[in-house]
């Protein structure tokens, strides 16, 4: 649920920037993060978004993606990004579109050709011009000086994360704090089979991020979690989430994805058990972290529990 002090936020932003109270009329929430708030608005005959959020990076690492933006790939450009009280703000263009998870299995399997086709154009992307690996600072390079430190980076809790104060707070849970270091060790151990490729990883194409209009992928959203690096990453995520989407499992959609993926290039496949062991970890280390947070919120003994299950496959 969006917070109703963000609305009244995001109606003084339309209010201040255009001039008029009629566009106010016009908003409609669209959804609500932990640390964000979308709104739809109309402003002369077309339609916007409206995004707030506490911290600009996303902003600048939605407008940074948007020079990827090509027709297999559509990604949003930015049109405004301003700040008004403690709130950061982007405007965007609105597109129409159904959570590609979301779909039934009738629908995904009609979608799911134009799926890879995006799939592919985003994974086409060089970035070999760019400096660093890891997470898009918001002058476009990557955090760090290579995947294998960017993966390995997971275990720190640093003061300018949104996760802040996650590890004093694993501390209380003993089991979940023997599980992680397990884990920690084994990506430690395969973190050496990934490679040192530079191409853009979402790594939150679930959660309403990835839009569908008419089986056809009409927007690529969000990329505030957006990484430099190996985009096996993206296929490990829909891999590890497929229980939680049936629709998934009765397209076979993982395992189109992965194909897609191989005929791509032979090298894709060397190590590929390895690195999406790696990935799926790394995912698992940060969404605990998140989970822990969240006082009861949010359950991370699931996000445990199917990493054990994918590891012991």
């Amino acid at each position: 649920m969006i917070k109703p002090e963000l609305t009244a936020i995001a109606e003084l932003i339309l209010k201040q920037k255009y001039q008029s109270n009629e566009l106010v009329k016009t908003l409609v929430p669209l959804k609500g993060g932990e640390w964000s708030a979308a709104y739809r608005f109309s402003a002369g005959g077309d339609d916007f978004v409206i995004r707030l959020s506490h911290t600009a990076e996303n902003f600048h690492r939605d407008s940074i993606a948007a020079a990827w933006s090509k027709h297999e790939l559509p990604i949003p450009q930015i049109i405004k990004i301003g700040q008004c009280q403690n709130q950061h703000y982007a405007i965007s263009p609105f597109f129409a579109g159904e959570p590609f998870e979301m779909l039934s299995a009738a629908d995904l399997e009609q979608t799911i050709p134009d799926f890879l086709t995006m799939l592919t154009a985003l994974q086409s992307v060089s970035l070999n011009a760019v400096e660093g690996f890891g997470t898009i600072t918001s002058e476009g390079r990557g955090t760090f000086g290579s995947w294998h430190e960017a993966l390995l980076d997971v275990n720190n809790d640093r003061p300018e994360s949104l996760n802040h104060g996650w590890k004093i707070k694993l501390s209380e849970y003993p089991e979940a704090q023997r599980k992680y270091d397990g884990f920690y060790k084994r990506l430690m151990e395969l973190a050496r089979f990934c490679p040192e490729v530079k191409r853009p990883i979402h790594s939150d194409l679930l959660y309403q991020n990835l839009l569908v209009h008419e089986h056809r992928i009409s927007a690529v959203l969000d990329w505030g979690c957006a990484m430099i690096g190996d985009p096996l990453y993206d296929i490990a995520i829909f891999d590890f989430f497929e229980p939680w989407y049936p629709a998934f499992t009765q397209t076979n959609l993982v395992q189109r994805m992965l194909d897609s993926y191989l005929a791509q290039s032979p090298d894709n496949s060397r190590n590929l058990e390895q690195r999406t062991a790696a990935y799926q970890i790394h995912l698992t280390l940060g969404n605990i972290a998140f989970c822990v947070l969240s006082d009861g919120k949010f359950d991370f003994q699931e996000h445990i529990d199917r990493l054990e299950e994918v590891l012991e496959q």
